[in-house]
């Protein structure tokens, strides 16, 4: 498993969350703490996280560096499946209407992989009824998996 997500706070609470789960045995990489400081983290954590020993990668987007983060690492399938997306709940789709690109990168890929949570929120968040959740879910399904066929395609001519 890995960690990933801001610097300073999010660092500490990210060493916070790696020796609890350590307490239950289980192993969690923080990339800042894992790799050497010489190696570029663009490079290096995309290498780290495709090792098949690595079977879950949390990011939670604090900043725009874990927002670019997000975006690199769900372009690659392979880590994609293995990523939870954590987010306050007013940035979270199905909970705010938060508009922007980021919320709908959120509302993609919860819909192609179904992996991102609210966490961590001061109010109550709206919750959505199964009528509307699935229409939303389904078409983002359709059209992520549209638009990957069409690349596919594209890239094999």
């Amino acid at each position: 498993m890995a960690l990933l997500g801001a610097g300073g706070r999010g660092l500490a609470e990210r060493r916070r969350i790696a020796a609890a789960l350590q307490r239950r045995g289980i192993v969690a990489l923080i990339p800042e703490d894992a790799l050497p400081r010489t190696l570029s983290p663009s490079l290096a954590e995309e290498a780290l996280l495709l090792d098949p020993s690595v079977s879950l990668v949390f990011l939670r987007v604090e900043s725009w560096g874990s927002a670019t983060e997000l975006g690199q690492l769900r372009a690659n399938p392979s880590v994609a499946l293995k990523l939870r997306i954590l987010v306050p709940p007013e940035h979270h789709p199905l909970h705010w209407r938060a508009g922007g690109y980021l919320a709908d990168t959120y509302l993609t890929h919860l819909a192609t992989y179904g992996h991102v949570y609210a966490v961590d929120g001061p109010r109550r968040v709206r919750l959505p009824s199964a009528d509307a959740l699935i229409p939303i879910l389904a078409e983002r399904f359709r059209q992520a998996k549209a638009l990957d066929k069409l690349s596919n395609d594209f890239y094999t001519k």
